[in-house]
């Protein structure tokens, strides 16, 4: 047998259900906007429906308000004439302090970027730039002379170019008359090649500039003797 309270626990149950399925739709039904069938049922359930009468009384008097209500209070202000020029300025100020912020990184860039190439090019520089090789003296006849020498690319051949020093009068000097010098290149198979003599004054430094028929990496030697035929400086390479 099945009790009264039974009876009471299955009504609610269905009452339940039946609210949460009407539970949204008060305020369409006092603002009139159910179709006749939805608005139907919705009074049948507030029939049975203590919550939902006590919402709809609660809020019977909005569709009044609303209708008397100034419908110009809910129109927007226009905006002020002013608000447009000054919109505009910013947006103007705003983009001039990008562009100068823009200019500045184009400027950092270019500054770093010619840093970088100067400091490139000068070791490029370093890196190319001829050495300068003593040469060492040889024999008895030497005394007193030196010279340096510096290779220098130039394309299939090389360039020699070089800086010499000679006895002063005060030197015990072997011959009693003006020296004549003459250089002699070799290359590493033993070819020899003469780059021509010079006849300096005692106390006088001479630079002269020859060019190698062989690139720098095939000369094995430079010689350079005196008008006696005996070689004073060598330098091996």
């Amino acid at each position: 047998m099945t009790g009264p309270g039974q009876h009471d626990a299955e009504r609610d149950q269905v009452l339940g259900a039946e609210h949460a399925e009407f539970a949204l739709d008060d305020a369409a039904y006092l603002l009139g906007a159910l179709d006749p069938e939805r608005r139907s049922a919705f009074e049948r359930h507030l029939a049975r429906c203590q919550v939902c009468r006590d919402r709809v009384a609660e809020f019977g008097e909005l569709p009044t308000v609303l209708a008397r209500a100034d419908s110009s209070a809910w129109q927007p202000e226009p905006p002020p004439d002013t608000l447009l020029p000054r919109l505009l300025r910013q947006v103007a100020a705003s983009r001039r302090r990008r562009a100068r912020r823009i200019a500045g990184l184009a400027l950092a860039a270019a500054c770093l970027l010619a840093l970088l190439a100067t400091g490139g090019v000068l070791s490029w520089q370093h890196a190319h730039q001829p050495r300068t090789l003593a040469m060492e003296t040889v024999g008895p006849n030497s005394a007193g002379v030196h010279a340096t020498v510096q290779l220098i690319p130039a394309g299939s051949a090389t360039r020699v170019k070089l800086a010499c020093g000679y006895p002063s009068h005060g030197s015990s000097y072997p011959y009693d008359h003006a020296v004549s010098y003459r250089m002699v290149i070799f290359n590493r198979r033993g070819d020899r090649f003469d780059l021509g003599s010079w006849t300096p004054q005692p106390d006088e430094d001479v630079q002269i500039t020859r060019t190698s028929p062989w690139p720098r990496q095939n000369i094995g030697r430079i010689e350079v003797s005196d008008d006696r035929g005996q070689t004073v400086l060598r330098l091996r390479l």
